[in-house]
Protein backbone atom coordinates (compact mmCIF):
# COMPACT_ATOMS: atom_id res chain seq x y z
CA UNK A 1 0.00 0.00 0.00
CA UNK A 2 1.18 3.42 0.15
CA UNK A 3 1.52 5.79 3.02
CA UNK A 4 -1.26 8.54 3.00
CA UNK A 5 -2.07 11.04 5.65
CA UNK A 6 -3.99 15.01 5.56
CA UNK A 7 -2.46 17.00 6.33
CA UNK A 8 -4.19 20.38 7.88
CA UNK A 9 -3.06 23.68 7.57
CA UNK A 10 -1.39 25.60 10.30
CA UNK A 11 1.34 28.32 10.18
CA UNK A 12 3.91 27.28 12.92
CA UNK A 13 7.58 28.52 13.91
CA UNK A 14 9.51 25.66 14.47
CA UNK A 15 13.26 25.30 14.63
CA UNK A 16 14.98 23.89 11.22
CA UNK A 17 18.13 22.46 12.39
CA UNK A 18 17.05 18.81 12.88
CA UNK A 19 13.69 17.56 11.64
CA UNK A 20 11.40 15.97 14.27
CA UNK A 21 9.10 13.25 13.47
CA UNK A 22 6.46 11.90 15.61
CA UNK A 23 4.04 9.28 15.06
CA UNK A 24 1.28 7.44 17.45
CA UNK A 25 1.66 3.89 17.25
CA UNK A 26 -1.69 2.03 17.11
CA UNK A 27 -3.39 2.56 13.25
CA UNK A 28 -0.09 4.36 12.42
CA UNK A 29 3.05 2.70 13.10
CA UNK A 30 1.38 -0.16 14.04
CA UNK A 31 -2.01 -2.51 12.89
CA UNK A 32 -4.96 -1.46 14.35
CA UNK A 33 -5.32 -4.84 15.93
CA UNK A 34 -5.26 -3.86 19.15
CA UNK A 35 -7.45 -1.22 19.05
CA UNK A 36 -10.10 -3.47 17.84
CA UNK A 37 -9.83 -5.70 20.76
CA UNK A 38 -10.15 -2.50 22.55
CA UNK A 39 -13.22 -1.57 20.91
CA UNK A 40 -14.68 -4.70 21.50
CA UNK A 41 -13.39 -6.40 25.14
CA UNK A 42 -12.63 -2.76 26.83
CA UNK A 43 -9.38 -1.45 28.03
CA UNK A 44 -9.03 -5.07 30.12
CA UNK A 45 -9.66 -6.68 27.32
CA UNK A 46 -6.72 -5.41 25.35
CA UNK A 47 -4.58 -5.85 27.86
CA UNK A 48 -4.65 -9.40 28.58
CA UNK A 49 -4.63 -9.76 24.56
CA UNK A 50 -1.21 -7.48 24.51
CA UNK A 51 0.15 -9.78 27.29
CA UNK A 52 -1.05 -12.65 25.50
CA UNK A 53 0.79 -11.43 22.23
CA UNK A 54 3.80 -9.75 23.70
CA UNK A 55 5.85 -12.35 21.35
CA UNK A 56 4.24 -11.71 18.78
CA UNK A 57 5.59 -8.54 16.25
CA UNK A 58 2.07 -6.26 15.86
CA UNK A 59 0.81 -6.19 12.37
CA UNK A 60 2.59 -3.25 9.92
CA UNK A 61 0.37 -0.26 10.22
CA UNK A 62 0.40 2.87 6.99
CA UNK A 63 2.91 4.54 8.10
CA UNK A 64 5.86 1.52 8.86
CA UNK A 65 7.76 2.02 5.65
CA UNK A 66 7.93 5.69 5.73
CA UNK A 67 9.02 5.16 9.09
CA UNK A 68 11.56 2.87 7.92
CA UNK A 69 12.70 5.07 5.31
CA UNK A 70 13.45 7.61 7.84
CA UNK A 71 15.35 5.03 9.93
CA UNK A 72 17.24 4.13 6.97
CA UNK A 73 18.47 8.14 6.56
CA UNK A 74 18.99 8.57 10.08
CA UNK A 75 21.42 5.42 9.99
CA UNK A 76 23.62 7.22 7.67
CA UNK A 77 24.74 9.85 10.61
CA UNK A 78 25.66 9.27 14.41
CA UNK A 79 22.68 9.69 16.89
CA UNK A 80 24.59 12.90 17.66
CA UNK A 81 24.57 14.64 14.37
CA UNK A 82 21.54 13.33 12.82
CA UNK A 83 19.33 15.82 10.66
CA UNK A 84 16.63 13.09 11.79
CA UNK A 85 14.89 13.00 14.90
CA UNK A 86 11.97 10.27 15.61
CA UNK A 87 9.29 10.21 18.15
CA UNK A 88 7.02 7.47 19.32
CA UNK A 89 3.95 9.04 21.50
CA UNK A 90 1.08 6.62 21.79
CA UNK A 91 -1.99 6.36 23.96
CA UNK A 92 -0.70 2.46 25.53
CA UNK A 93 0.33 2.33 29.27
CA UNK A 94 4.66 1.78 29.09
CA UNK A 95 3.85 -0.81 31.78
CA UNK A 96 1.04 -2.95 30.32
CA UNK A 97 0.89 -2.52 26.37
CA UNK A 98 4.33 -0.84 26.29
CA UNK A 99 6.39 -4.77 25.98
CA UNK A 100 5.22 -5.42 22.76
CA UNK A 101 5.49 -2.06 21.13
CA UNK A 102 9.09 -1.80 21.78
CA UNK A 103 9.42 -5.27 20.63
CA UNK A 104 7.76 -4.82 17.50
CA UNK A 105 10.23 -1.69 17.20
CA UNK A 106 13.24 -3.74 17.65
CA UNK A 107 12.17 -6.86 15.31
CA UNK A 108 11.47 -4.52 12.49
CA UNK A 109 14.76 -2.87 13.35
CA UNK A 110 13.70 0.30 13.39
CA UNK A 111 15.25 3.10 15.82
CA UNK A 112 13.20 5.66 17.26
CA UNK A 113 14.79 8.08 19.36
CA UNK A 114 12.16 8.98 22.02
CA UNK A 115 9.12 6.99 22.75
CA UNK A 116 6.39 8.18 25.24
CA UNK A 117 3.75 5.91 26.42
CA UNK A 118 0.59 8.55 27.72
CA UNK A 119 -1.24 5.79 29.11
CA UNK A 120 -4.63 7.69 28.03
CA UNK A 121 -3.30 11.31 28.97
CA UNK A 122 -3.34 14.19 26.35
CA UNK A 123 -0.62 14.15 24.29
CA UNK A 124 -0.20 18.04 23.63
CA UNK A 125 1.89 18.44 26.55
CA UNK A 126 3.97 16.43 25.22
CA UNK A 127 4.21 17.65 21.93
CA UNK A 128 4.51 20.64 23.02
CA UNK A 129 7.88 19.92 24.39
CA UNK A 130 9.15 17.82 21.44
CA UNK A 131 8.16 20.53 18.86
CA UNK A 132 7.65 18.45 16.04
CA UNK A 133 7.40 19.16 12.33
CA UNK A 134 4.76 16.89 11.90
CA UNK A 135 2.98 14.57 13.90
CA UNK A 136 1.25 11.55 12.44
CA UNK A 137 -2.06 10.32 14.50
CA UNK A 138 -5.09 7.94 13.27
CA UNK A 139 -7.31 10.20 16.30
CA UNK A 140 -9.03 13.18 15.44
CA UNK A 141 -8.93 14.10 19.10
CA UNK A 142 -5.40 14.18 18.73
CA UNK A 143 -4.90 15.91 15.86
CA UNK A 144 -7.03 18.88 17.47
CA UNK A 145 -5.44 18.91 20.61
CA UNK A 146 -1.74 19.29 18.84
CA UNK A 147 -3.11 21.74 17.10
CA UNK A 148 -4.15 23.98 20.04
CA UNK A 149 -0.83 23.95 20.99
CA UNK A 150 0.83 24.51 17.90
CA UNK A 151 1.99 21.26 16.66
CA UNK A 152 1.48 20.56 12.51
CA UNK A 153 -0.65 17.17 12.36
CA UNK A 154 -1.61 15.16 9.88
CA UNK A 155 -4.43 12.96 10.10
CA UNK A 156 -3.80 8.98 8.77
CA UNK A 157 -7.47 7.42 8.01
Amino acid sequence: GVSAALVFQQEVQTPSTQLRVVFDGDAVLFSDETDQVFREKGLEGAVHYERAMEAVPMGEGPLKAFAMHLGKMRKKFSQEKSPIRTYLVTARSGRDMGVRAIKTLREWGLAIDEAFFMDGAPKGPILTQIQPHIFFDDGLHNIQGAQEVGVPSAWVP
